[in-house]
């Protein structure tokens, strides 16, 4: 099981090199850095595929990556992956996953002070291991040819989170509350509620092409408005892919 293991994550790692290097922007096409306020609740894409969805969401100073498809570092900073409070998956299916490994590497060589804990499906956690045991060895000669990251050699790895079979909180902050829903299919969707400075609540869900419809929100306080970014003829607010960022509240 455990080279089985290796196999599958070198075949990710393959592929990510080969899909990554034609998905990344020139220099000088790159947008400038969207600004965000720590009470702004607001979303940004990773990315240009409708069926690869990507967003960076930003809540009262958290910022979450969901989705991992390959080339979404060009869209994204390396301060921005390095100052991630998770990433959540939509599927393990390999164009939902092949970017995790960039984010991985990008954020750890700009200082990512720990590591990175990762929720999605049921089997996540096993494919994190496959992955950090893929890169152990590239890891330590990066170490000493390269010497220290900012962030140091355990900052590098990629922690399993939690993972969603039904239905999970998988991130709680008090403000922020990041739920995970799964059905009969390979995809999560997400719905996060984020309570901002005047005590409302406000829901952004997260839902790829097939996934499971969110169910209604639990929280304290009231009034709270719902944006879902879904697929087009699906009763969505938005829809993927996401092409500007959108601010939510704030």
């Amino acid at each position: 099981m455990r080279h089985t293991l290796i196999v599958i994550a070198s075949v990710m790692l393959a592929a990510c090199d080969i899909g990554s290097t034609a998905s990344v922007r020139a220099p000088e096409q790159a947008k400038a850095e969207f600004q965000v306020a720590p009470g702004d609740f607001a979303v940004e894409p990773c990315s240009d595929e409708t069926n690869s969805p990507c967003a960076l969401v930003h809540a009262g100073g958290k910022s979450f990556l969901f989705g991992a498809p390959a080339g979404l570092s060009g869209d994204l900073t390396a301060e921005r992956l390095a100052n991630l409070d998770g990433s959540l998956l939509f599927s393990l299916l390999p164009r939902d996953i092949e970017g995790l490994d960039e984010v991985r590497n990008r954020g750890w060589r700009a200082g990512r002070a720990d590591a990175l804990v990762v929720a999605g499906p049921e089997g996540t956690g096993e494919m994190l291991e496959a992955l950090n045991l893929a890169y152990e060895q590239p890891d330590a000669l990066s170490f000493v040819d390269e010497g220290a990251p900012r962030g140091g050699f355990d900052a590098a790895l990629l922690q399993g989170g939690v993972e969603v079979l039904s239905q999970a909180l998988a991130f709680d902050t008090g403000d922020v509350k990041v739920v995970g829903l799964a059905a009969s299919g390979p995809y999560i969707t997400y719905r996060i509620g984020y309570r901002d400075l005047s005590g409302n609540w406000h829901d952004l869900v997260l839902r790829p092409c097939t996934g499971p419809e969110a169910a209604a929100a639990d929280y304290e306080s009231a009034p709270r408005s719902q944006t879902v970014l879904s697929c087009d003829g699906e009763g969505a607010d938005m829809a993927w892919p996401l092409t500007e960022p959108v601010k939510i509240s704030g």
